[in-house]
């Protein structure tokens, strides 16, 4: 088992808004999971016995971070918004359940009328009747047979008038992209109306679609489907959002071994396409998603990345439970 000094002295921080709760003062036990899909993962943390007041000050949509680690060596495991509070007995201990989604959930924002394509202007020709009639007096002249000149008088009367008058076609609730317009062009624009703000922003290839390109109705859906046309993913990390290459990882600088807190020797696993271990260690922040990690023991040996898992103190076991790829 471990023998790092910076192992010991197990250390929790939940912060929500302005409150703060450690477990030098409360029982905090959480879960926090992680994936490389682009939906938000939910995670749970339980706080025992808080008093009717501070339980009253955490609302839905506050933002709630868990940090944990050790007392000399600990960091973010998440951030994310708060989607449900609940409060109930266990014996003589009264805990509060708070359950959260990473990061912010755009699933549900789609194209408005204030960022769609603007109505189709176009006019049409009106005819009115003026309050007050104009008239309009012009001169011609002729000349006789004698070669005598004569001067006549022409006066004419407008009652009505012909404008033309703008009309708008109804707006269709799409954002359309020009011929040639570039992914991280449709990216770019994408983002900034959902208001993600990326950690990282990484295309394996950039897309130019010749034909051009329209988004419609839920916009996360055709971000989606732009960032796999390039050959990247979109994917929760610490609470931030990234796109790139999911080949990609965040080097850790980090090794694993008995020393550092690797439990026992990881499990080989193989599917259809990939090839990895399942490792479980002493509750270690450095390790989430695409986290590039160093394995030494006994089984495993080598730079591997990491995939899924999961952060958990549960009373007992303080442990990071993932699976990782070469």
């Amino acid at each position: 088992m471990s023998t790092s000094p910076l192992l010991y002295g197990r250390y929790i921080k939940i912060m929500i808004g302005s409150g703060v709760f450690t477990n030098a003062d409360l029982e905090i036990q959480f879960e926090v999971n992680f994936d490389d899909d682009s939906k938000p993962n939910i995670s749970t943390v339980q706080i025992s016995n808080l008093t009717n007041t501070t339980i009253n000050k955490i609302k839905k949509n506050d933002t709630i971070t868990v940090i944990a680690g050790y007392q000399s060596d600990h960091g973010v495991l998440v951030t994310g918004k708060i989607t449900k509070t609940l409060t109930k007995y266990s014996g003589v201990d009264k805990i509060t359940t708070i359950t959260f989604k990473e990061g912010n959930d755009y699933s549900g924002i789609k194209v408005t009328s204030s960022v769609a394509d603007p109505a189709q202007k176009y006019f049409v020709k009106k005819r009115y009747k003026l309050k007050k009639p104009s008239k309009t007096v012009t001169y011609t002249t002729t000349t006789d047979k004698n070669g005598k000149k004569h001067q006549h008088k022409h006066t004419r009367t407008t009652k009505y008038k012909t404008v033309k008058v703008p009309k708008y076609r109804k707006q269709t609730m799409q954002i359309t992209f020009k011929k040639g317009t570039t992914a991280s062009q449709i990216i770019s624009r994408l983002v900034r109306i959902l208001g993600i703000k990326l950690a990282e922003f990484n295309l394996p290839r950039d897309k130019v679609y010749t034909s051009g390109y329209k988004v419609s109705g839920v916009i996360e859906n055709d971000l989606e489907t732009i960032v796999k046309d390039c050959g990247a993913s979109m994917y929760w990390r610490r609470g931030n959002m990234v796109i790139r290459s999911i080949e990609t990882g965040n080097d850790e600088r980090f090794e694993l071994s008995e020393a550092t807190g690797l439990v026992y020797p990881p499990d080989e696993f193989e599917d259809n396409t990939t090839k990895g271990y399942n490792v479980r260690c002493l509750l270690q922040y450095r390790i989430t998603t695409a986290s590039l990690i160093d394995i030494k023991s006994s089984t495993a040996n080598g730079k591997f990345r990491v995939r899924y898992g999961k952060h958990y103190y549960d009373g007992t076991d303080f442990f990071s439970d993932f699976e990782v790829v070469s």
